[in-house]
C-alpha cells in the first residue's frame, strides 16, 4: 500500500505526463478493442447453424445476365429428389423477408416475414431457443398457420416474453391468424432482416424459390452447381430454363461476403494501433526515467534497494495501465456506438453489433431499459399504422411507410 500511495503522489507531481500517458493508452486500447469487437461481431462469430461451410444456396443465371432466376415449387421438389451432391435440401421464397403489418392483441406492429419450406431449419441444423422450429407437417396445404420468431424480433417486439408460445398474431393483408410456435437462436435472420418465418406452401405468395442445401460427404459445391445446370437442361424441362446455368454460393459468403481480406485489414489495424500505443508510451516512460535519474540515485543513497526501486516503478506503470484501460473501455464503447450509427444499411450482422454494444451497459436496470425501448417501438409502430382500418367489404388498407431493399439470394 505504501508503494501505491507513493505512486499516486508521484503521478500527481507530474500531471502532464500522467494525463498524456493515460490518454495515449486509452486511445490505443479503446480503438483496438473497438476494431476487434466489430470484427468479432461481423466476421469472426460463426452462424448458429451446424457446419456452416457445408451450407450452400443455389439459383439459376443466364450467361449474359446477372439476374438470379428462382425455381418453381415443382421444379425445386424434383431437383431435391434427384440431387446426389446434397444430403439435405430446403427452399425459401425468392421475395426474401417482406414487411407484414400484424396485430397482436390491441397492438399493431411491422414484422419482416420470410417464407420457407418445412425442412428449412432441419437443413440449417438450427435449434430453437424456445418452442419448436417449423416442420414438414406445417408446410402442406390445409395446415394450421404457424410462424417462428427470430431472436431479435422476440426481444424487440415481445420483450423476450417466455410465454409467447401459442400467442396468435393476425396479418392484415390476408387476414390469417398465425400461431407462434418457436423462437430461433440469436444471430439467425436469413434471409437477411427476417423477423419471422412461415411455411411457404400454405401461403398465397407465388412459389418462386431459391434452393438451400447441405453438401454431402465427398462432394463439393461445384458438383451441386453442375447438377443444377444439368437439371435446367434436362429433357422435358421448361424451354425458358434451358439456357440457365446453376449458381452456388456458401451461406456464410452470402451473408458476410468474402471475409478474408477484411479480416486481414482488421487484424493489421488492431496490431498497428497497439504497436503505436506501446511505442508512444515507451517513449514517454523513457523520457520520464531520464528525468528521474537524480531522484533514483538519492533514494538508493538513502538505503532503497534495487528491488524496492523496481517495484515502485512497476506500481506507477500499473496505475497508468489501469487508468488507461478503464478509460479505453469508454473509448471503445463510443467508437462502436459511432460505427453502428454511421454504418451503411447493408452491413451484415449490424443488429448483433447493436446487442454487443448494449451488453456493455451495467446489468443493473438493463432489463427494464430493454422493456422501455420495446414499449416505445410498439408505440411507434401503432402510430405509424394507426390508419390500418377495416373498409367496406372487410378489406384492410395501410399507408406504406417504407420500402424494403430489393431482395436477392444474398438478402
Amino acid at each position: 500500500m505504501n508503494d501505491v500511495r507513493y505512486a499516486f503522489r508521484t503521478l500527481r507531481t507530474s500531471p502532464g505526463f500522467a494525463l498524456t500517458a493515460i490518454l495515449t493508452l486509452a486511445l490505443g486500447i479503446g480503438l483496438a478493442t473497438a476494431v476487434f469487437t466489430v470484427a468479432d461481431a461481423l466476421l469472426l462469430r460463426r452462424l448458429p447453424v451446424r457446419d456452416q461451410d457445408r451450407l450452400v444456396v443455389l439459383w439459376g443465371r443466364k450467361p449474359d445476365r446477372e439476374f438470379a432466376y428462382p425455381l418453381g415449387l415443382d421444379d425445386a421438389r424434383e431437383f431435391a429428389r434427384q440431387t446426389r451432391s446434397l444430403e439435405g435440401v430446403a427452399f425459401f421464397s425468392y421475395y426474401g423477408a417482406g414487411p407484414k403489418p400484424i396485430r397482436d392483441g390491441d397492438q399493431i406492429s411491422l414484422l419482416r416475414r420470410a417464407l420457407v419450406s418445412g425442412e428449412f431449419f432441419d437443413v440449417l441444423g438450427a435449434r430453437p431457443v424456445l418452442g419448436r422450429a417449423l416442420g414438414a407437417t406445417d408446410d402442406v396445404s390445409g395446415a394450421a398457420p404457424v410462424l417462428v420468431l427470430s431472436y431479435g424480433a422476440w426481444q424487440r417486439r415481445f420483450g423476450g416474453d417466455p410465454h409467447v408460445l401459442g400467442r396468435q398474431v393476425l396479418t392484415y393483408d390476408d387476414g390469417v391468424a398465425y400461431t407462434i410456435v418457436g423462437v430461433m437462436p440469436q444471430g439467425l435472420d436469413y434471409p437477411r432482416g427476417t423477423d419471422c418465418w412461415a411455411p411457404v406452401v400454405p401461403s398465397t405468395v407465388p412459389k418462386d424459390l431459391y434452393v438451400i442445401g447441405r453438401i454431402a460427404a465427398g462432394r463439393t459445391a461445384a458438383d451441386a452447381q453442375d447438377e443444377l445446370t444439368a437439371f435446367f437442361r434436362r429433357p422435358g424441362g421448361s424451354r425458358w430454363g434451358r439456357d440457365l446455368r446453376g449458381v452456388v454460393h456458401t451461406l456464410p459468403r452470402l451473408i458476410l461476403g468474402d471475409t478474408r481480406p477484411a479480416l486481414i485489414v482488421f487484424a493489421a489495424a488492431a496490431g498497428l494501433l497497439l504497436l503505436i500505443t506501446c511505442i508512444n508510451v515507451a517513449n514517454l516512460l523513457l523520457v520520464r526515467g531520464l528525468a528521474r535519474v537524480r531522484e533514483i540515485a538519492v533514494r538508493s543513497a538513502l538505503g532503497a534497494g534495487r528491488g524496492q526501486v523496481i517495484v515502485q516503478l512497476l506500481t506507477e506503470n500499473a496505475l497508468l495501465a489501469l487508468a488507461g484501460g478503464a478509460l479505453g473501455l469508454a473509448v471503445a464503447a463510443g467508437a462502436v456506438r459511432s460505427f453502428v450509427a454511421f454504418a451503411p444499411a447493408g452491413v451484415p450482422r449490424l443488429p448483433q453489433l447493436r446487442r454487443v454494444r448494449a451488453g456493455w451497459r451495467p446489468a443493473l436496470g438493463r432489463d427494464s431499459s430493454e422493456r422501455d425501448r420495446a414499449g416505445r417501438r410498439r408505440g411507434d409502430h401503432e402510430h405509424r399504422y394507426a390508419d390500418l382500418c377495416p373498409r367496406a367489404g372487410g378489406h384492410y388498407v395501410a399507408r406504406r411507410v417504407g420500402a424494403g431493399a430489393p431482395v436477392g439470394p444474398a438478402a
